[in-house]
């Protein structure tokens, strides 16, 4: 192909003119836009081809600031701001990359299901469709002479057009993989200017509905690259591995970008070098026809996974007649394999669990446009929270991102932009039928594949996401098998017919799962999606993976999803929150509002209290206890390629926050996959009365690597020892006696320290007081609701259980009676009475004189069937200066019933408001299970203890529990940035408090195992004073 260069003036005029002429009368001719016509895909673009970046190749960014004007639909669009640069002189200015919505143009629109506009396909809004203008002007180096000139767009959302000195290049629609146009016939010496047109709205919008935040402009870079006019256009790498997953199978198609003139079109060189340096391949063909091939048995490679993400050096260097390196191509290429066989999935031979993870592109201030340190960012994360696998929902990422995963080791499921899940909300019924829309699906999944198919860590190819099923998907499945027979081919919707290799449905109940391994099948079962992880969530994962540990064919799958998309701005009082829905300014427009919160970390990719759940239930070593007596375990290598000698491990013994021993365990080697008996070295402990025992091991990192730093806990377990010492007597004696002061309406009882007050008329204790300071400030009563979860909302829990948000509003008292009056001791049973519920509380107050009130609960649950409470439990209110909490149960983080596992029994402190977790949407929050006793003092050291006869659960906030409550008809609901400390700490000391659930979002219960039913239920605990300067866990016992 000639230059520009070199190619007679008035001859390229010519092909201009007619080109650049008749092309646009011929769009105009047709019966739709460009953008409303899904078969046209693209126009005039290079074909796709595997991504790669020359050494020598010349190249030269366009990111940074371009002249920019937005307008509110295609008829007010300029139709020549191309071919005349002046009309741009006065326009404004946007980034590139970015969305323009972050740059302060258009509206946000976040959707899951929806369309963001009425679905009508292929034709999107005449009246509300904003497009952006874009103008740059570039000058290129007088190198670049001689050369063939392509420009590389990453991603640009969602239509555009794109021209060179006002002559049109074409256009394209996919937005999340890259497009190229050749302009080298278009550019001149000196200056030139590049436009572009990019449409919010096309027909590409009805594929693109994936559950994300709908924006637009540019995502990725914009750069122009300089190539020889012969040059390596495309290149194929396959690196197996043979039937005894020994030695490497390597094999190479390359392909020119033309075929080579006749002559000495020079020599293709072929080096491939091991992790060491090594070269053990090497290949010299000469380029007679436009494909080579070269291929070659590799002995004793070292194999990739996502363990050890061993890579071989390729590089492909193209020579002239005189050896002269024209260009090369370095490319890195790990041997692997990835294959279903008899039912099971393997890596290298292996099954293995996919421990994953979904993962949108966003960041919490530029949306989809994202850098490498965010990509690094996040897979640092992964690794510790023990993720292998990442599934790149919903649409191919960013080239880097899978450069990345090779290198550090992440399994991938890449994924084709292709998502009409909003067609389910319509009678039209799925584009996946459609035949006029065939092409469209085609080629997004050929432009995944040809830019892709060279990175190892793809192990399955996605066929896209909740798009129903038809032809298309099936003419998709058999195009990737044709081309690729290395990896399966996955689809969510093609359940199990053959058009998936995988059975991949997502959120399936244990039950569901349990049902599928009841006989050995074709396929094994790997969840898309499971798992949602919206708001405070995250319950039951332990059950499910106890499951899948279980059964071969069950093989884990991917949690939904890694961080929420939301956006970090400040509410009308300037407190920090995380935005979402029309937080973004899209009043009017339609709105999933907190939808995009539904992940395991924040934003800025801070844990979630869940994210520590599922790096505990993720970790790649199971202690098994089989005689604690003796400290012996078993000790279980669920790793699937790595002996645990490459980590070390520790063990300590605690009592009351304490460490009595602690050692190493040395010279430990147990091969992957297999199993070791270990018995810990403790010595002798003296026990001391009423003190528990507990037993931590530990996985760490034995020296710092690329993302982990040395002596990282990759994996802990705590065992409670069967190692007790009962306390003598009863309670404290004490040398006080009680004064009782009893009047018509109130029940005094004090010491010289202590004051304690009952409410005759409510039958309720409303007064605790130490050294004159009154600590009570609203009395304590029984308490059944909590503040709706998402996950609550979606099963219409508030709803379903309404009847017992203010139970105890409308109570009665039957009965309030002192008895047993002593000297150091009093008993009043109090009796309520709950009409809206028809049950009865019975709650007997033994006040003693040394401070103490036993507190002994009953409820008799009446006759009628009611729903569930949320809670069983008493709740008060403090006088705020009472905010130092301390307790010894599980924690530290937020835990709940179902969502414990990871949450160590320890004690902890920290100040009230800091057990408060801010999710996104303000919701239940602050929560702690398996409490032994806590209490909450002043600066001083003053304060109460709620001790437990049996383990309790408590909630703590420095704020009243209904600002969280969920309220409907809000545009948007109160966020949990937005709560801030009042004049109270609310606390309440619970029998139990229901899980959170997890399954999904949308309707799934907690699991009944983790509900309340309601019944008669019993519990007990102890207030008792704290006294400065007194050590909490020796008060805990008196």
């Amino acid at each position: 192909m000639a230059c520009l260069y070199f190619m007679p003036m008035n001859l390229y005029k010519f092909i201009s003119c007619c080109f650049f002429f008749v092309c646009p009368l011929l769009l105009c001719a047709q019966q739709q836009p460009d953008w409303e016509n899904p078969a046209l895909p693209s126009s005039n673009v290079v074909q796709p081809h595997a991504w790669f970046m020359p050494e020598q190749a010349l190249k030269q960014s366009l990111d940074g600031t371009w002249r920019f004007k937005i307008v509110q639909n295609p008829a007010l669009r300029s139709l020549d701001f191309f071919k005349k640069p002046e009309q741009t002189k006065n326009w404004g200015q946007i980034k590139v990359p970015a969305h323009w919505q972050t740059e302060g143009y258009d509206k946000y629109i976040f959707t899951d299901v929806e369309y963001p506009i009425p679905p009508n396909p292929p034709f999107v809004p005449k009246d509300y469709n904003p497009v952006g203008s874009y103008q740059k002007d570039f000058v290129l180096d007088p190198s670049w002479s001689g050369k063939q000139v392509f420009i590389h767009l990453g991603a640009v959302n969602s239509f555009f057009y794109l021209w060179i000195n006002g002559q049109l290049m074409g256009f394209s629609k996919d937005s999340k993989t890259p497009t190229e146009f050749d302009i080298t016939r278009a550019l001149k010496k000196g200056k030139n200017t590049v436009s572009m047109q990019v449409f919010r709205f096309s027909d590409a919008t009805y594929l693109e509905g994936q559950d994300m935040w709908k924006l637009s402009g540019t995502e990725r870079s914009i750069f122009l690259i300089a190539r020889p006019l012969f040059h390596l256009a495309d290149f194929k790498v396959k690196a197996g591995l043979d039937q005894a997953y020994k030695n490497g199978l390597f094999e190479l198609d390359t392909k020119f970008n033309k075929a080579p003139a006749p002559g000495n079109a020079g020599t293709l060189k072929i080096e491939l070098t091991d992790p060491s340096g090594k070269t053990v391949y090497h290949s010299l063909q000469k380029i007679t026809t436009q494909q080579l091939r070269f291929s070659a048995a590799i002995p004793d490679v070292f194999s990739w996974n996502a363990e050890h993400p061993n890579l071989y050096d390729l590089k492909i260097s193209h020579l002239d007649a005189r050896g002269k390196v024209i260009e090369s191509i370095h490319r890195k290429a790990g041997f692997r394999t990835a294959e279903v066989k008899d039912g099971l999935f393997l890596i290298n031979g292996k099954a293995i669990k996919i421990k994953g993870v979904n993962r949108h592109e966003h960041n919490m201030l530029t949306g989809k446009v994202i850098t490498e340190q965010d990509m690094l960012a996040d897979i640092k994360i992964m690794k510790m929270m023990n993720i292998n696998a990442v599934r790149a929902s919903h649409y191919p990422n960013g080239e880097r991102w899978y450069e990345l995963c090779d290198q550090y080791g992440l399994y991938v499921v890449d994924e084709a932009n292709i998502e009409c899940d909003g067609m389910s909300l319509t009678d039209m019924g799925t584009l996946s039928v459609k035949p006029e829309w065939k092409k469209a699906y085609l080629d997004r999944v050929q432009r995944m594949w040809e830019r892709d198919k060279n990175f190892t860590c793809i192990i399955t190819w996605s066929l896209g996401n909740e798009s129903g099923f038809g032809s298309n998907l099936m003419a998709c499945y058999d195009w990737l098998k044709g081309k690729d027979q290395s990896r399966p081919v996955q689809y969510e919707a093609a359940k199990l017919e053959q058009y998936s290799d995988i059975y991949c449905p997502m959120y399936k109940s244990i039950t569901v799962m349990e049902n599928y391994v009841k006989s050995w099948k074709k396929r094994p079962l790997i969840q898309c999606e499971y798992a949602h992880m919206m708001g405070n969530s995250g319950g039951n994962l332990k059950d499910d993976w106890d499951l899948i540990y279980k059964h071969p064919q069950l093989q884990g799958g991917f949690i939904w999803d890694f961080s929420d998309q939301t956006f970090a701005r400040k509410d009308r009082k300037g407190n920090n929150i995380w935005a979402y829905g029309r937080d973004m300014g899209t009043v009017g427009l339609t709105s999933d509002t907190s939808f995009c919160a539904d992940g395991l970390l924040s934003a800025d990719r801070s844990f979630h209290p869940q994210a520590y759940e599922l790096q505990r239930v993720y970790q790649n070593v199971a202690f098994v206890a089989t005689d604690l007596k003796n400290y012996s375990l078993n000790l279980l290598n669920r790793f699937d390629f790595t002996d645990l000698s490459a980590y070390g491990f520790r063990w300590l013994i605690k009592s009351d926050g304490v460490v009595l021993q602690r050692g190493e365990i040395s010279n430990l080697s147990v091969p992957a996959q297999s199993s070791k008996a270990l018995r810990i070295p403790v010595r002798e402990l003296v026990l001391k009365p009423g003190a528990e025992y507990f037993l931590t091991l530990e996985m760490y990192t034995k020296e710092s690597s690329a993302l982990l730093e040395q002596n990282f806990v990759l994996a802990r377990e705590q065992f409670k020892l069967p190692l007790y010492l009962p306390l003598v007597g009863e309670h404290e004696k004490s040398t006080e006696k009680l004064v009782i002061s009893d009047k018509e309406d109130h029940l005094g009882l004090r010491t010289s320290k202590v004051g304690i007050g009952f409410n005759k008329k409510t039958g309720l204790l409303d007064d605790y007081s130490i050294s004159g300071k009154k600590l009570i400030k609203e009395a304590l009563e029984p308490h059944f609701w909590r503040a709706a979860t998402d996950n609550d909302i979606g099963n219409s829990l508030q709803i379903r259980s309404k009847v017992w948000q203010n139970a105890f509003k409308g109570a009665i008292l039957k009965s309030f009676k002192p008895s047993g009056i002593a000297a150091d001791s009093v008993v009043i049973e109090v009796v309520h009475e709950l009409p809206v519920v028809a049950a009865e509380i019975t709650t007997l107050y033994t006040v003693r004189a040394n401070g103490d009130v036993q507190v002994d609960y009953s409820l008799k649950a009446g006759k009628d069937k009611l729903p569930e409470p949320q809670r069983i439990g008493m709740r008060m209110l403090l006088n705020p200066e009472y905010d130092q909490a301390s307790w010894l149960g599980r924690g530290p983080f937020d835990n709940y019933q179902d969502r414990n596992y990871a949450a160590d029994v320890d004690v902890y402190s920290m100040p009230a408001d800091a057990l408060f977790y801010p999710y996104p949407r303000a919701q239940e929050s602050g929560y702690r299970t398996g409490v032994r006793w806590v209490s909450l003092l002043n600066k001083q050291g003053e304060g109460l203890m709620a001790i437990a006869k049996k383990e309790l659960s408590t909630g703590i906030l420095h704020f009243d529990m209904k600002n969280l409550d969920f309220n409907k008809d809000a545009p948007e609901n109160v966020h949990g940035g937005s709560m801030t400390n009042q004049d109270l700490i609310w606390w309440n000391i619970d029998d139990k408090q229901m899980g959170v659930g997890g399954d999904n979002s949308w309707g799934a219960q907690t699991h009944a195992a983790y509900r309340i039913p309601y019944q008669n239920y019993n519990y007990s605990f102890t207030l008792r004073p704290i006294f400065k300067n007194e050590v909490l866990t020796e008060r805990a016992k008196k």
